[in-house]
């Protein structure tokens, strides 16, 4: 029996030893490669997954536990990623997401339950994953305008782009470093007022400052004119749902609760010439949670270094 076991565990760790080499080469060909980022991060997401799976697995083997054990573990994984799809909704082909968080929990389950050697870098890995996994799936692209992930600005122009508005300076270039986010201050519309939305007339049903979306507003605070009279078109104004405020770039970016990224897409040399850019926007959400992952990893690091250093002083020579 104990021979038995002796070997399952010998084949676990070669195999996990063997996957962590091959997942190497798409971790290290993402940095050198980004342009293949898309069929790389398809490929590394199995991997690290089978990877996770196998370090769980390999505490329970090495130690004689009870059967529970294992089964606690794999329960509270379960029962977090049904949480997860159960609140994202995701669609199929983001199932891989679904199983490497489930890996990951899994994984920190076992290490948390019976902390052997190494507990917190692999609680700190666990971590890491698990909020990449989140913050992957939970991003959302803010520049989205008529269905179109892209938005295009002219330099010196100031637009509206959710609940913020977006500036391109005239004296800045082409890096995502010079977009300036401003704050988005409601507008007032007083009861009786005439607005126009997408060749639409409406009439505001009371005093209201202006959600982020017109259609927020469109159920409790607007009726539309179907037939609007002469005097209401003059005197209609376009609808907006704010002005534009303060720069808030920098408290935006230093969020640690969520995340801006900037990409500036080069479309031609004809939008250079005319100052266009393409600009699209995304934010991910709970980045701290990766960062406390990175945390623990180093704390691991060192606790095991102090460790090591400690026993070879306090070994007799």
């Amino acid at each position: 029996m104990q021979k038995g076991r002796d070997t399952l565990v010998e084949l676990t760790f070669f195999l996990r030893n063997a996957l962590l080499i091959f997942a190497i080469l798409p971790a290290v060909s993402l940095f050198l490669l980004p342009q293949f980022e898309d069929v790389l991060v398809r490929l590394g997401i199995p991997l690290l997954s089978l990877l996770m799976l196998l370090s769980g697995t390999l505490p329970f083997l090495k130690t004689e536990h009870t059967f529970w054990r294992p089964i606690r573990a794999v329960t509270i994984a379960l029962c977090l990623t049904a949480l997860l799809q159960y609140c994202m909704q995701l669609d199929p082909h983001e199932y891989p997401h679904l199983v490497l968080f489930f890996a990951a929990v899994y994984m920190g389950s076992v290490y948390a339950d019976l902390q052997p050697k190494g507990t917190m870098v692999f609680l700190g890995i666990a971590t890491v994953c698990a909020g990449s996994v989140y913050g992957d799936i939970s991003k959302e692209v803010i520049s989205r305008t008529n269905g179109n992930d892209t938005l295009y600005l002219v330099k010196g122009d100031t637009v509206k782009m959710e609940s913020y508005f977006i500036c391109f300076p005239n004296s800045g270039d082409a890096s995502g470093e010079e977009i300036i986010f401003l704050e988005r201050i409601p507008i007032r519309y007083e009861k009786g007022a005439i607005v126009m939305f997408d060749e639409m007339f409406f009439k505001a049903e009371k005093t209201h400052l202006t959600s982020a979306a017109f259609f927020s507003d469109i159920d409790n605070a607007w009726r539309r004119v179907p037939f609007p009279n002469k005097a209401q078109k003059e005197t209609a104004q376009e609808w907006r749902n704010g002005v534009a405020g303060v720069d808030i770039t920098a408290s935006l970016q230093k969020n640690i609760w969520s995340t801006i990224k900037t990409e500036i897409i080069v479309e031609s040399e004809v939008k250079k010439l005319t100052s266009v850019i393409a600009i699209r926007v995304t934010r991910y959400k709970f980045g701290v949670m990766v960062w406390f992952g990175v945390f623990l990893v180093a704390f691991g690091i060192i606790q095991l270094f102090l460790k090591r250093n400690h026993s070879v002083q306090t070994t007799p020579e």
